[in-house]
């Protein structure tokens, strides 16, 4: 590793390369709407050449094809070599001229951001350079991989390095991975010191290994403090000499990572999983809207087969697209670099038509926001208990997706039914926020809420909302569990109902039509949507949504084989036909419009009620009413 340079000697450095042009243009309105990511991960090992075929001309019409908002393209992978020239880290040796200026220059002089993708914890290179530094196992082994939070790692080359990539060449913002889901519980005598001193718990020796030992969650939450706290620090070390350089993290404060903002994190962002990246997309999606911060979510343009990958058509990056931006966030996805740096034009190219299909949908999209309808409860004390379940298989890592399969379920069995639905968490139970919502629903649960959490639940019921307890725990634990049919009981002015069956998390697996049905019947008995789904031929998911003031109500055909594990590639999705939705408005419209056609829709007005017909759904469209009062 180079010798790094104090912050004082490199503020001087980065001075001067912004005196001498390389500073990010203004960016701030343009935001992050569409797309486009690029990694390799590079190692010497694999990478003996890197920029040796890296051509402007390639970039040129990666914009020209494109025009996306922003690029993101490789800077250090997990093994944590770097693909750039760089003062402080372990650059890939043999590097052809300068790649990351190459690719600066070009998308500047097509007004597109480039952003960094950077690994963050997980650096292989420098836990073995600094064993020292990397996280320790009960047993005092040092992690190959992923370096503590509370070391030197930090501020020897995390945050030098993306100083450099926001001053000497000049980027708009940095994508940090393998960083909140890589952070582990770590057991090294001054993380264990630290603990020990900071809350006044003295382990003897005994270490917390998994959720079977003393004081378990407590350790595990101090490591998620220095987590918190590693986060923080590198997100403020450079704000405070690049304000407008933007930091993000890839998962924090999404479902991935329960809890809530602590650091000023620019934006949003997460990478769906390639395997049924509709379902991910609805479950990360919404947990993204939560926070109230700019977001977008990626797809990988491939599915992983044994000895390589398989490209997506267009049309399923549609599709999943489609499920990111009907909730108002942007979208990009995911097309490896070859193994010197240079961009997959052959793939890009086969790509090139969804570019057309999301920049035409922008207007109706981006920025707005879903309108309070059915919400389920993400709670954060529930996901992070079931979390310690899974350290009895080893398993030490800070933020994990145990549990995901009975929310992500639940989510998509509501989509699949046409309700318009949104995640909860107990920060806004305790804002007073959720009144807003007709009906909260709990998922089955792995242990009872909170006392505060559930106190909110009721509260929220007795002043007129609809609670439904889902799954035969949930019912246990309430009281309920001699309760063998869908029951509705009152409770004050609002109520509280009961679904004895566990549907969700099998809805993971096998999917049912009774599933969806039984569920979204008992549903419609405790509340009337503001967009009803009143008939489709196919799975339509409905979004009652909000931009700019105004109803723009967002339809995504969910038909297709995204589901199926042997279905690797589809070039037709089905059509949803014959669409009816009632939308129930304060006064008659004076018109709605399938955007982006612009297609006027007839309709029928009755009694605070338009009925509206549409024929076909291809893959995406807005429904926007306009001048109905809502």
């Amino acid at each position: 590793m180079k010798t790094t340079l104090t912050f004082k000697k490199f503020a001087l450095v980065a001075a001067i390369a912004l005196i001498s042009g390389a500073s990010p243009f203004d960016a701030s309105a343009q935001g992050r709407y569409f797309g486009l990511h690029f990694d390799f991960h590079a190692s010497p090992e694999r990478c003996p050449a890197i920029g040796s075929t890296l051509s402007e001309s390639d970039i040129n019409e990666i914009c020209t094809l494109y025009r996306p908002d922003f690029i993101q393209v490789d800077s250090k992978g997990h093994p944590g070599w770097s693909s750039y020239p760089t003062e402080y880290g372990d650059e890939v040796p043999g590097i052809v001229g300068n790649p990351m200026e190459t690719w600066r220059r070009v998308t500047r002089e097509n007004g597109v951001q480039l952003y960094a993708h950077h690994s963050g914890v997980y650096d292989a290179i420098y836990c073995s350079k600094h064993p020292e530094e990397a996280v320790k196992g009960v047993d005092g082994t040092p992690s190959d991989v992923y370096t503590r939070t509370n070391g030197r790692y930090v501020d020897d080359k995390l945050i030098p390095q993306i100083l450099e990539l926001a001053g000497r060449y000049g980027l708009d913002g940095i994508w940090v991975d393998g960083d909140c889901w890589g952070a582990q519980m770590d057991f090294d005598p001054v993380t264990v010191a630290a603990f020990e001193k900071e809350t006044g718990i003295k382990l003897n020796g005994a270490l917390p290994a998994n959720a079977d030992s003393a004081y378990y969650m407590e350790y595990a939450d101090y490591c998620r403090k220095l987590y918190r706290d590693y986060l923080k620090r590198y997100t403020d070390a450079v704000h405070a000499q690049y304000p407008d350089f933007k930091v993000i993290s890839n998962w924090a404060y999404t479902e991935h990572m329960a809890g809530p903002v602590t650091a000023d994190n620019d934006c949003i962002s997460g990478d769906l999983d390639w395997r049924n990246s509709i379902m991910w997309g609805r479950y990360s999606g919404r947990s993204a809207v939560m926070q109230g911060k700019p977001w977008d979510m990626m797809a990988w343009s491939f599915r992983n087969v044994p000895g390589g990958q398989v490209t997506k058509t267009p049309v399923q990056l549609m599709q999943e697209g489609a499920s990111i931006i009907s909730l108002g966030g942007g979208f990009q996805f995911y097309v490896c670099q070859d193994a010197n740096g240079a961009p997959n034009m052959k793939v890009l190219r086969y790509l090139s038509p969804t570019a057309e299909f999301f920049h035409a949908r922008k207007e109706w999209t981006f920025g707005g926001k879903p309108r309070k309808q059915v919400a389920v409860l993400m709670e954060t004390a529930q996901r992070l208990a079931e979390q310690g379940q899974w350290s009895r298989d080893g398993n030490n890592g800070l933020y994990t997706r145990a549990g995901y399969q009975r929310l992500m379920g639940l989510v998509s069995i509501l989509c699949d039914a046409g309700h318009s639905v949104s995640l909860i968490s107990e920060r806004e139970l305790e804002s007073g926020d959720a009144s807003g919502y007709p009906v909260i629903i709990v998922p089955d649960l792995f242990q009872k809420l909170q006392e505060k959490t559930w106190n909110d639940l009721t509260a929220y019921a007795e002043a007129g909302g609809a609670l439904l307890l889902t799954g035969p725990e949930t019912c246990r634990m309430y009281g309920f569990e001699e309760v063998e049919q869908p029951a509705l009981y009152d409770k004050g002015k609002g109520k509280l109902a009961v679904y004895p069956w566990e549907r969700s998390a099998s809805y993971m697996e096998k999917r049912k039509f009774e599933d969806r049905k039984s569920l979204s019947d008992f549903l419609l008995s405790l509340y009337e949507p503001e967009i009803r789904l009143v008939s489709a031929v196919g799975l339509l998911e409905v979004v009652d949504f909000e931009k700019d003031g105004q109803l723009m109500i967002q339809l995504v055909n969910c038909n297709g084989n995204h589901y199926d594990e042997k279905s690797l590639t589809e070039d037709f999705i089905p059509p949803v036909l014959d669409i009816v939705l009632r939308i129930r408005l304060d006064r008659r419209p004076d018109a709605i419009r399938q955007q982006p056609d612009g297609k006027n829709l007839d309709f029928r007005w009755n009694d605070g009620y338009a009925e509206v017909k549409i024929p076909r759904l291809d893959i995406h469209s807005t429904i926007v009413v306009s001048n109905g009062g809502f």
